[in-house]
């Protein structure tokens, strides 16, 4: 939505906040949202013949509020032609909405917090008339840590939300539109100082302390370790408004935020143009003097960013509309959301690092690429959650001919017992030993094949099976192993898109056989990575483990 957030940025009022203020704008808005020239009209107090129902779909935060405005309309007994308007709004989730558009069940109205974060819609079907509202994304924490943490100037950086004493909670973005605009908020202020892995473990310890909803991070706010979690500025207003025993103030983000500006949407294709005309009449009454003063009583900003007279202290707001952060690219939107959802999955890998001689080369600043590979295997294994499942294999044709490969861990739970220890610890002490094991050729074929009927033989539904292969050379196990033809051939006949493993290929350096390892994993419907710096394995190894949530269908 073009220009969403400019008249935020501005005291100037917004030209649909000047066109809605104004008793003519019923017609202006009915024509910008294609509805056609059907008159809105006041009757006066003369009988209705029926009623013209207006179905009005919110955002359970903004339905309150439009509830009680709309009840206020009515009083002036709008009507079309011989009919009075009965406006009937309904608290509805983004995800049920949504569902219903290009439907005979769609409303004449629909009132998400934004179009931005939420499930994805079809603009075609939908006209945006207004911005009705604004709430900016901000930081919450119990009163007492917040006064100390902002000060007078209730200001905080995203890096110490994230990166800071107190414990970070996110609404779980995948359900909340407040989890992801804050996802995409901390990669829009931290992203240039960030490395890939490095969000990608925030992203991970984040998402450790997620919780279902708003409401699941506002009981934290009572609970003895200080608590950051994102929500709206309105959210802050209303829950003080409760009296708690521990109230909450909002901080504003130094480098600036997002925000959600509750647009006003004409669903195209309702059964009824003279009841979505009506709508539009409605949203024009939204944008009178009144209606808004009472928007921002409830905690809400005007769309230009104006606050109520009494936001402060009490209410744990300030007056001033905090700087916004550019509109999100719809393309990270997706991004994020595919990232987050690899890291929320159940996992179930078989790594497999290539141990041949080769990996001994020195590579710049003296460490050599199986050391490189060691210390990007151990980096992505910290990103796992704890009941992920993963095993390790080493391979070169010297580990076990003619297999070519040995199990150093076998798959399961990184949280389960084993040897006296964890998983994760075995897989720790047998990753750092990986460098002692580099000898021999690359047996590449015999392996793949190995750990993709190893994985599939025991492929657990409701997880992500996959294989991770990494390598910096080519096969070297001709003649006594099989050829690339009748690896790709067996792979294609085994493979199963109804219970698919991936074999998702690493290539290290300038001399991996990128071409016989994109078609490998092109077999099993993914895709082959290079480093060609092996300097980059690290980042290149952590994207692969992102990207494998939605294969085989990227």
């Amino acid at each position: 939505m073009t220009g969403r957030h400019a008249s935020a940025r501005t005291t100037t009022p917004s030209p649909w906040l000047r066109r809605l203020g104004l008793s003519v704008a019923a017609v202006a808005v009915i024509a910008a949202a294609g509805l056609g020239a059907v008159s809105v009209l006041d009757s006066g107090g003369g009988e209705c013949s029926g009623t013209l129902p207006v179905a009005v779909a919110a955002d359970a935060t903004i339905a309150p509020v439009l509830t009680e405005l709309a009840d206020r309309y009515q009083e002036g007994q709008p009507a079309v032609g011989d009919r009075c308007v009965q406006v009937d709004v309904t608290a509805t989730s983004a995800a049920e909405a949504a569902a219903t558009i290009g439907t005979p069940d769609a409303p004449q109205l629909w009132v998400p917090k934004s179009l931005d974060y939420g499930p994805a819609v079809d603009l075609e079907q939908v006209n945006q008339l207004a911005s009705v509202a604004v709430s900016p994304l901000v930081v919450i924490m119990p009163r007492p840590a917040a006064q100390a943490a902002g000060g007078d100037e209730s200001v905080v950086p995203w890096s110490a939300v994230v990166q800071g004493d107190a414990v970070a909670v996110l609404p779980d973005p995948a359900a909340n539109d407040e989890g992801m605009a804050s996802l995409l908020a901390v990669r829009a202020a931290l992203g240039e100082t960030l490395e890939q892995s490095e969000l990608v473990s925030l992203m991970t310890e984040v998402s450790r302390a997620a919780v279902p909803t708003v409401e699941d991070a506002y009981a934290t706010a009572a609970g003895e370790t200080p608590v950051a979690f994102t929500a709206t500025e309105q959210s802050v207003v209303a829950f003080n408004r409760t009296r708690p025993e521990v109230p909450v103030n909002a901080l504003y983000p130094a480098e600036g935020t997002l925000a959600f500006d509750f647009p006003a949407l004409a669903v195209q294709g309702a059964d009824d143009d003279d009841a979505r005309s009506a709508a539009a009449d409605f949203v024009t009454f939204l944008g009178s003097v009144d209606s808004q003063e009472s928007i921002r009583d409830a905690g809400f900003r005007s769309p230009d960013g104006t606050a109520d007279d009494d936001a402060g202290v009490v209410d744990g707001t300030r007056p001033a509309m905090p700087d916004l952060l550019p509109d999100p690219d719809p393309a990270v939107v997706a991004e994020l959301t595919r990232q987050w959802a690899a890291l929320s999955l159940d996992m179930r890998m078989l790594a497999v690092i290539d141990v041949s001689g080769s990996m001994n080369e020195q590579v710049e600043d003296g460490a050599t690429r199986i050391e490189l590979t060691r210390d990007a295997a151990l980096e992505a294994l910290s990103l796992f959650p704890p009941a992920s499942s993963v095993g390790l294999w080493a391979f070169s044709i010297l580990q076990d001919p003619p297999s070519d490969h040995i199990e150093l861990v076998e798959i399961g739970p990184m949280d389960e017992e084993v040897d006296g220890g964890t998983r994760q610890e075995a897989l720790v002490a047998a990753l750092e030993s990986l460098p002692s094991r580099a000898e021999g050729g690359t047996g590449l074929y015999d392996t793949v094949l190995a750990a993709f009927q190893e994985v599939r033989s025991s492929y657990q539904a409701g997880s992500v099976n996959s294989v991770v292969l990494l390598t910096d050379g080519r096969n070297e196990d001709d003649p006594d192993g099989i050829d690339l033809e009748t690896l790709l051939n067996t792979l294609t006949a085994q493979f199963d898109p109804a219970n698919p493993v991936p074999v998702i290929t690493i290539g290290m350096g300038p001399e991996a056989d990128m071409e016989a390892l994109e078609q490998i994993s092109a077999a099993t419907g993914t895709q082959a990575y290079q480093a060609e710096d092996p300097r980059d394995i690290q980042s290149v190894f952590v994207q692969a483990m992102i990207e494998r949530q939605c294969r085989p269908n990227c």
